[in-house]
């Protein structure tokens, strides 16, 4: 193994702890000084790997979103019915939301533009693809009603995703973002759902969350 192929590895390992300090503490308030002593290493250290931390944020969401694919394609891969699908997939998301520190969405989107643009945009053409394919299974299910348009429904999913996180209509100070997701996804199920799948998604819901 080459120095520079070990130091990549090295850094690889260290992105997920990386990742743990921005969720606890936020991004802009963090200094390099600063994850530097909660990663226990030298600032030096951080600096062989990247030139700011600019590029140290982009490299923790870039591993963020790998990771976020990977754990969804996992969940469709189990070949659930649409509504455990569904639920299963929100179930991940609300993990990711109640793990986050509440700063990090907004200290992105002003802070960081280019890191939050590609965190949009790869989460943003991950949903579309899933939740697209969710609706046909659940229409083709009985799930779903017939009626409902894929694609309308699809982008409704994602544009009410991006609106949980607008400061302006949900301050963080007032909303918990995992509670505003969770409203969000009991109230789109219940809209997209035929008389079986409510039924069936109530019951579900149910079970889970007394489990």
């Amino acid at each position: 193994m080459t120095k520079e192929s070990e130091q990549k590895e090295k850094f690889c390992e260290m992105i997920p702890q990386l990742i743990s300090v921005f969720m606890t503490y936020g991004i802009k308030s963090m200094t390099m000084d600063d994850i530097a002593r909660q990663l226990r290493v030298s600032k030096k250290t951080l600096y062989q790997y990247v030139s700011d931390k600019r590029e140290l944020v982009m490299r923790c969401m870039e591993y963020d979103c790998a990771e976020n694919e990977t754990g969804i394609r996992e969940i469709v891969s189990r070949k659930l019915n649409a509504v455990e699908e569904n639920f299963e997939i929100s179930k991940h998301v609300l993990k990711q939301l109640r793990e986050i520190h509440p700063s990090i969405f907004y200290d992105l989107e002003k802070y960081y533009p280019e890191a939050w643009a590609m965190l949009h945009e790869t989460k943003e053409s991950l949903t579309a693809e899933v939740i697209r394919a969710n609706l046909k299974k659940g229409i083709k299910e009985g799930f779903f009603r017939k009626d409902i348009d894929v694609e309308i429904h699809t982008r409704l999913w994602i544009t009410r995703m991006n609106v949980i996180f607008d400061p302006q209509l949900f301050p963080i100070q007032e909303f918990s973002i995992p509670e505003v997701y969770e409203q969000m996804f009991i109230h789109q199920m219940r809209g997209i759902a035929s008389e079986k799948g409510i039924k069936y998604f109530e019951k579900f819901y149910k079970e889970q969350s007394n489990n």
